[in-house]
């Protein structure tokens, strides 16, 4: 209802708060559209978790126990290509290995959109918004279909060296970025491609000489997987996702975080859609992991780049005045309000990442320990039916996630951002606080609800915040600095409460340090206002 409500009025109110004909409404529309339709095609990487089951079987060979190897043995059945271990308890600590070795894909594919943000919203802010979104649509697509083709001695080879040339490309680009003058950036993918061309061609004959393709099977397979779905379309994602949200600051001056959050929604709701047994799930369920592959590679392709040719800059972005003093990335980086956002994004993505992570697998450990606690006696089965129940709670944080991002983004219009910011911050710590104590059904989905709207929340006001110091001109070199803040906390917030869980059993005093965080961050929204009230009276 809010979003039917807020619609109209939005698009047909110009910058200036009339209803004009400068702007005109259907570009407006269209490139709100686009932003939408973007988003919501990446954010499906936040459902890779239900690629790891079926990939399982795929990458890695069947194991069994001893027990079995000998009857199969006895049937005359071939087991060259098994691995044999002890009993099932083994099979079991096998599996969760293979698991884990899986979804480092997911903590690649954080890093590579983080860390490849920086240097896209550049590109972004030089050439506008279609380029750098068609150049992600290429990478993500192309990712999932290298991925699906898994089975191919020839991929193998080929995604190899075209793998290491594009890291030459991108890591080229990131030296010219840091160490060449600013004017000379809109040439630098011209001047270093001819270097990441050579790199190919010499990776591709070092691969044949050396006969790499097919000597390490599981191996070959699970490098393939992290390059590709990891690497490849976390660069993808990097490319294409401040694109939206820099385009529609620009169209929507008056309502940048209104706005921000009904792009990044797109990217909260993607996950849940992806997710579903009437979505990618049940495909994979019925036509398997490559062919979803192949087929979602086809969808980023296209859905991706026709979203982008529907964004564009307003036409008179470049004559409009500033509102706020427009700093380039080197200026940005140079201020400390610039390392105090960083600090707060930080916060919130430990915050909500941390839970993500683990949010299926705490759920029903949490039931489970209510049940024993009552004094319920647990068979196996029963066991099992908890921990399925634990896991709606995933469905509901992915939704909250999408609500938050429009929710929020609409408040800090209304209320300002310092207000906004603390409020945030402090319904997040004291979610933190209160995880350990939630063990029914209902208080984790209410937990679970609130985490998710908190920490879509910060997708919705840290873009807005970024183009409110440090200008909405430069948004994409700026925001994809601040975001950095996130493919490092990907990695902290999982690893933190992985630590957590084997030192002291749960997961517990992992909560209390993200809530430590979030009071923090509260703190720091005060001391930026005050740092930018001070500035503007100099």
């Amino acid at each position: 209802m809010l979003l039917i409500t807020l619609l109209p009025k939005l698009i047909d109110v110009d910058s200036n708060g009339h209803t004009g004909r400068s702007l005109s409404v259907t570009s407006r529309s269209l490139v709100l559209l686009g932003a939408i339709i973007v988003q919501l095609i990446l954010g499906t990487i936040y459902g890779y978790s239900i690629f790891w089951e079926p990939l399982s079987s795929r990458i890695f060979p069947e194991t069994i126990t001893e027990a079995q190897q000998a009857s199969l043995l006895a049937q005359g059945i071939d087991i060259s290509e098994m691995k044999v271990v002890a009993d099932d308890a083994a099979i079991d600590r096998e599996r969760a290995i293979q698991q884990g070795y899986l979804k480092y894909a997911f903590s690649i594919c954080v890093l590579s959109f983080a860390g490849v943000m920086v240097f896209a919203g550049r590109i972004q802010d030089i050439k506008g918004p279609r380029f750098p979104a068609i150049i992600g649509a290429t990478l993500m697509g192309g990712g999932f279909l290298v991925a699906g083709l898994m089975n191919s001695p020839i991929v193998f080879f080929i995604a190899h060296s075209l793998f290491a040339g594009l890291v030459a490309l991108l890591a080229l680009m990131l030296f010219h970025a840091f160490f060449h003058d600013i004017d000379q950036e809109k040439h630098a993918m011209v001047k270093y491609a001819p270097l990441a061309i050579i790199t190919i061609v010499v990776v591709a004959s070092v691969s044949l000489a050396e006969q790499y393709v097919g000597k390490f099977q599981e191996l070959d397979r699970l490098f393939l997987l992290w390059g590709t779905v990891g690497f490849l379309s976390g660069a993808g994602v990097g490319f294409a996702y401040v694109c939206p949200i820099a385009a529609l600051v620009k169209w929507f001056p008056n309502h940048k975080g209104l706005v921000s959050g009904l792009a990044v929604a797109g990217f909260g709701f993607g996950a849940y859609l992806f997710s579903q047994k009437w979505g990618a799930l049940g495909f994979i369920g019925e036509f398997g992991i490559t062919r979803f592959f192949v087929v979602h590679g086809l969808v980023c392709l296209v859905g991706i780049s026709l979203g982008a040719l529907l964004l564009r800059n307003p036409p008179d972005t470049e004559t409009k005045p500033a509102l706020v003093s427009e700093t380039t990335w080197q200026q940005t980086l140079r201020q400390p309000a610039f390392y105090v956002l960083w600090t707060m994004f930080f916060s919130a993505s430990v915050a909500g990442l941390g839970v993500i992570g683990i949010m299926k697998l705490f759920a029903g450990e949490q039931l489970v320990t209510a049940a024993q606690e009552a004094g319920s006696i647990l068979t196996d089965s029963d066991t099992a039916a908890l921990m399925i129940k634990g896991a709606s709670a995933v469905g509901v944080l992915a939704i909250f996630n999408a609500l938050g991002r429009i929710v929020w983004g609409f408040i800090s219009d209304r209320i300002g951002r310092t207000t906004t910011f603390v409020a945030m911050f402090t319904l997040q710590a004291i979610t933190m606080f209160s995880l350990g104590a939630v063990k029914s059904e209902l208080t984790l989905i209410i937990a679970a609800s609130m985490v998710g709207f908190n920490y879509g929340g910060a997708f919705a006001l840290f873009p807005s915040a970024t183009a409110d110091l440090f200008g909405a001109k430069n948004l994409g070199a700026n925001y994809g600095w601040v975001f950095t803040s996130y493919g490092i906390a990907g990695v902290v917030g999982i690893a933190a409460g992985n630590a957590a869980k084997i030192l002291t059993g749960s997961y517990i005093a992992a909560f209390s340090v993200a809530g430590s965080l979030c009071i923090a961050s509260a703190a720091l929204a005060l001391w930026l206002h005050r740092m930018k009230t001070a500035d503007s009276l100099e």
